[in-house]
């Protein structure tokens, strides 16, 4: 048995369905059967209960998923403090940015690391909020660039600054004349929303935008995330809330225009772990 029977165990589980575990896990349905039924093999014991409608855990499949995914996290952990000491022998900093945002910070970072840290290797990962919170909770990373959320609760942040949300409305659009919109003539539109699972924050804030103004979108289309979102703009002509530092992604054919009244804002941190107190990081917040 071999943790990747863990993880395709766990996927299964979760998914209820092999063919939807499949999908999260880039591989083929039958692959996957065969995998778990080698684990079953290997225990002795059935862990599903299959039938032609419906999957489910047996008794014995209920244990195992709670040691299993025990298991998996003592792994992920084991994994995540050798590389911490690896980058603390090594002199290097690794740190996420939301994704656009390091165009924003990239230059203060760069700063930050010439005047005292100029030994230091950096290395950037580019990720959702989501993404970057869980990075940091299982010591992947050293510090990230963060939307604050519930799921912050043990880091450290420090708040950097709160950005207007505005408008992003295609360059041809009656809008992009206008000086300002409103929540009205915005819901009007097919509007483009990224989804809660990759921008959880944008995503309320959006909502509850519209909410406090009392109107219901026409139509709207989910993206996955920013890039995506920018996208359906130029393409089917779709509108969307996104912050202000958003405006340096913009390609050409989509522009920024101001909301009608008080805008919404939305925070900016840097995050990172109490426990993590690497000579490199340490030097780092006391100069960023």
């Amino acid at each position: 048995m071999e943790l990747r029977h863990l993880r395709y165990f766990v996927s299964v589980a979760e998914a209820g369905s092999f063919t939807q575990a499949a999908v999260r896990l880039h591989t083929v349905q039958p692959s996957l059967s065969r995998q778990i039924k080698d684990l079953e093999t290997y225990l002795g014991v059935t862990l599903f209960e299959r039938s032609t409608r419906q999957m489910s855990l047996t008794p014995a499949g209920l244990v195992f998923l709670d040691e299993a995914r025990l298991v998996l996290s003592q792994a992920d952990r084991a994994v995540a403090r050798a590389r911490q000491t690896a980058r603390v022998q090594a002199g290097s900093l690794a740190l996420g940015f939301l994704f656009g945002v390091e165009m924003e910070l990239l230059v203060r970072v760069m700063k930050a690391l010439n005047s005292d840290l100029n030994s230091v290797t950096l290395t950037m990962h580019n990720m959702s909020s989501p993404e970057l919170i869980k990075a940091l909770h299982n010591r992947e990373i050293d510090a990230a660039f963060v939307r604050p959320s519930p799921d912050c609760e043990g880091l450290n942040l420090k708040s950097l600054h709160h950005e207007r949300l505005a408008a992003a409305v295609p360059a041809d659009h009656p809008f992009a004349s206008l000086g300002a919109v409103t929540a009205q003539e915005l819901a009007l539109q097919h509007f483009i929303t990224v989804a809660h699972q990759h921008a959880p924050i944008l995503r309320e804030l959006v909502d509850g935008y519209f909410e406090t103004a009392q109107v219901s979108l026409a139509s709207s289309y989910e993206a996955e995330n920013l890039m995506m979102a920018l996208s359906l703009i130029s393409s089917m002509g779709g509108v969307t809330l996104l912050p202000e530092y958003a405006q340096r992604l913009y390609p050409a054919g989509v522009v920024s225009v101001p909301l009608s009244g008080q805008s919404p804002t939305i925070e900016l941190a840097l995050a990172y772990h109490p426990d993590n107190r690497t000579p490199a990081l340490e030097a780092f917040l006391q100069v960023f």
